[in-house]
């Protein structure tokens, strides 16, 4: 009794108060993996067996197959274009984000349409263009653009024979062709 009046007691209780749900949490996890402790046993013995059993089509082990493969996969991993991959934004938590959010508009976008089809002409395409719905997307769209024909113009194009390789304008006008900027 005299440790539950302790300053570190308590405060280690209250640390475990607030972690309680993942504590509960972790405990119903183990609870379910002791559940099914002899089933995974069981598959991970047969998987045992039938590796020691098997050998590949050309004579080979599936450990052998998996060095082979990993080795291959090590190739491909350290190859310039992964690589260069791995440097772009690409794979950056920001264009990954963005990419979900199209493809959850282009699969919601499909399914409307797929329900309600209809025509729609120049003077409704001029009025979708005033929806505020519409109204960040096109916005989006404009800004990317500007950028994007940034990216393809200056420095060193990444992008050989793309046909993208449009030149600057030498008086610094960014409205050609009667582009507004943004």
């Amino acid at each position: 009794m005299e440790r539950l009046s302790e300053p570190r007691t308590m405060e280690l209780l209250l640390r475990l108060l607030d972690k309680l749900d993942q504590v509960v949490f972790l405990l119903d996890a183990l609870e379910q993996f002791l559940r099914r402790g002899p089933e995974i046993a069981e598959a991970l013995n047969e998987t045992v067996i039938s590796m020691r059993k098997g050998v590949g089509a050309e004579g080979r082990t599936p450990w052998e197959d998996l060095l082979r493969g990993l080795s291959r996969l090590k190739e491909v991993l350290e190859s310039p274009q992964v690589k260069a991959l791995f440097r772009s934004a690409v794979l950056d938590a920001r264009s990954v984000a963005v990419v979900g959010k199209a493809a959850r508009a282009m699969v919601e976008a499909s399914a409307e349409v797929s329900r309600e089809p209809k025509r729609i002409g120049l003077v409704g395409l001029l009025r979708a263009l005033g929806d505020a719905d519409v109204q960040p997307a096109l916005h989006f769209v404009l800004a990317f653009a500007q950028r994007f024909s940034r990216e393809l113009t200056e420095g060193t194009n990444d992008l050989p024979g793309n046909g993208l390789q449009g030149g600057r304008d030498p008086s610094g006008d960014s409205q050609r062709n009667g582009a507004r900027a943004l």
